[in-house]
């Protein structure tokens, strides 16, 4: 016989003599997220039910790491073999939050084969994968769950997914790490120093025991690269995605960005160019304190999106967390249960039925102006040094500034550089490197065009 291209129950989803059918989960991977998941699931349980017109039911955690799990009671069985999970036929969404890539691959994999649904707070996966994961799932009849992949509990990918499936965007704008947007707007706020605002981090639980991963950008590499997917249908190799972190910035990048009328963000960037290029980056910019993502404080996670219909529409909330994200999780959940009750197919998770690779625009062609912090043992000629390389490279000069009573032995002064294209003022700033009394290497960041 052909299959029928319809979702269909297992028999465990058969109507059951009270005429209501229950709808069986397991989580795989119970970390920070899958705790979380379990706990938002279990304490509103019954509105969820309520709203979803059936039973819910948390049926299996598979605890890969041995943690704690007698507060969930006697009901839901515990497992450390994630192919239990899978090939159990009483499960119908496998709720997939390991993190890393190469067991949570096998498990996504395999759930989509079974037949079953999945959802997956996994951004590593989504950026790398998430095509063929789409492919998968729609080959299988089965639906797909991303939403917690990026801004945790905001309900962003699904606001560009539907709420705003008939706009063109020309660019997206994110404050998508919550750990490095915490450093920044403490340094900010108190005047601390990177490595103060860190351990203040690391002591309430934002930042990691090794926090490479957040402050040098690569978290926020793989979430930009799933929102070029959802908002132009590209997909991007993330690494090909420039990225620059956060450890250079000092405190007085901020006294100096306030002169300015400026603040500083890590901020995620993909933008349209001609010839349908893309621009695309991660990294510290200058924006303006009037902007909206100039307001996003904390670890709070903070979206501009700019479309050439609607306009721009700018999105916050918290982007971190085990129940945070634990909602965005169940969201997902509860989206798929739904379409499984009524019968329905599945979804396009990532926005588009078909995807372009990217073409992305060559470094160094776009046109910024740029912050320039220099720090220099004082001696005279020093301006003289750096305005001659400028000039040479074609680059003109806005303004300089020096904070008072500065030593002078380590002298911290800016130059902001008119716009021109970027590949002079690297060609520009690699010299300036090479300059004597120079105590250590140039500081650059754009000013983002921000609208």
């Amino acid at each position: 016989m052909s299959r029928k291209p319809r979702i269909r129950f297992t028999t465990s989803n058969a109507v059951r003599p009270s005429g209501r059918r229950t709808l069986r989960l397991a989580i795989v991977g119970f970390g920070t997220v899958g705790s979380g998941t379990a706990k938002v699931l279990l304490e509103h349980q019954q509105e969820v039910e309520r709203r979803l017109g059936c039973r819910l039911q948390l049926k299996t955690i598979c605890d890969i790491q041995a943690r704690d799990v007698s507060w969930l009671g006697r009901t839901v069985e515990i497992t450390r073999d994630w192919k239990q999970v899978v090939n159990d036929p009483e499960v119908d969404i496998v709720v997939e939050l390991i993190g890393g890539l190469t067991t949570a691959r096998a498990v996504a994999f395999a759930t989509l084969a079974a037949r079953k649904h999945l959802v997956t707070a996994n951004k590593q996966l989504v950026a790398e994968h998430g095509v063929e994961l789409a492919e998968r799932s729609r080959a299988a009849g089965v639906q797909l769950g991303i939403e917690a992949c990026v801004a945790g509990g905001t309900p962003l990918l699904h606001a560009i997914r539907e709420g705003l499936a008939g706009e063109h965007f020309t660019a997206v704008y994110g404050i998508l790490n919550g750990t490095t947007n915490y450093i920044l707007t403490e340094m900010e706020r108190r005047g601390c120093s990177f490595r103060q605002a860190l351990a203040e981090a690391q002591e309430k639980g934002y930042a990691e025991r090794d926090p490479t991963f957040d402050v040098q950008g690569y978290d926020t590499r793989y979430k930009i690269a799933i929102l070029a997917m959802l908002c132009f249908g590209q997909t991007v190799r993330v690494e090909s995605i420039p990225v620059e972190g956060i450890t250079r910035i000092d405190q007085v990048d901020f006294a100096y960005a306030h002169r300015l009328s400026h603040t500083i963000r890590l901020i995620a960037a993909a933008r349209r160019r001609p010839q349908n290029r893309l621009e695309i980056s991660v990294r510290p910019m200058m924006i303006p304190q009037a902007s909206a993502l100039a307001n996003v404080l904390g670890s709070i996670n903070g979206v501009l999106l700019v479309g050439n219909k609607g306009g721009n529409t700018t999105m916050t909330g918290r982007g971190a967390g085990g129940e945070p994200t634990g909602v965005a999780v169940l969201s997902d959940v509860v989206e798929i249960a739904r379409s499984m009750l009524a019968g329905g197919t599945s979804t396009t998770p990532l926005g588009y039925t078909r995807w372009h690779p990217a073409k992305i625009a060559l470094p160094g062609e776009s046109i910024v102006a740029a912050y320039m912090r220099l720090v220099v043992r004082d001696r005279p000629g020093i301006l003289a040094r750096v305005c001659g390389i400028l000039a040479r490279h074609r680059i003109n000069i806005d303004s300089v500034l020096q904070q008072p009573a500065m030593p002078k032995g380590h002298l911290p002064f800016v130059m902001t550089l008119e716009a021109t294209r970027e590949k002079h003022v690297l060609r520009a700033v690699a010299e300036i490197a090479r300059l004597p009394f120079l105590s250590e290497p140039p500081l650059v960041m754009p000013f983002a065009e921000l609208p």
